[in-house]
């Protein structure tokens, strides 16, 4: 099974990020609403026991919630050579210290932290060879008043890989705060 840890999205956010759903707009294959999520550490294939130790870390997080606050669209890898389509999250105090303690607890289970720096972000398309302009012109089209939001909790999924794109499974959630 294959394995990461993420911030579910409140029912606000969500929304106002599904509102930004335009597949005739930007080819490419769009994110259900209802898969949003904010990655904070991709483990990869994990055995069952594996599973089981990193669900054991995760509970043990004393980070406080997590301010997922919004800037607005945005492209990764970069606007130059965009990729997929995001709503880009600020680097709050708050989610930095989430991601931070995620990224040390799985470490001491011994997964490799990510090399790449932590750009937060809610991932809205996978874009198919896009005309970097043509997603220029749809990001600022789009500028919206984006709604900020708290999260308790953080949640250990299962990823599996289907013809419709990859689907998302909780396997645990554990609580954020002292």
């Amino acid at each position: 099974m294959r394995l990461f840890v993420a911030l579910d999205l409140p029912g606000t956010l969500r929304t106002a990020a599904a509102a930004h759903r335009h597949p005739d707009a930007v080819p490419g294959r769009w994110v259900d609403p209802a898969q949003y999520h904010v990655t904070l550490a991709f483990i990869g294939a994990a055995t069952d026991d594996e599973r089981a130790a990193y669900g054991e870390a995760l509970a043990q997080i004393g980070a406080p919630p997590a301010r997922l606050v919004p800037y607005g669209l945005d492209a990764l890898p970069s606007r130059r050579a965009p990729r997929v389509l995001t709503v880009g999250l600020e680097r709050t105090e708050s989610l930095v210290a989430v991601h931070t303690a995620v990224t040390d607890a799985l470490a001491a289970c011994g997964v490799s932290p990510d090399d790449r720096p932590f750009r937060p972000h809610i991932t809205l398309a996978r874009l198919n060879d896009p005309d970097a302009r043509a997603v220029h012109r749809f990001i600022r089209a789009q500028a919206a008043a984006w709604p900020a939001a708290t999260v308790s909790a953080l949640t250990l999924y299962r990823s599996t890989r289907t013809a419709d794109g990859a689907r998302y499974d909780a396997v645990t959630t554990h609580p954020l705060g002292p």
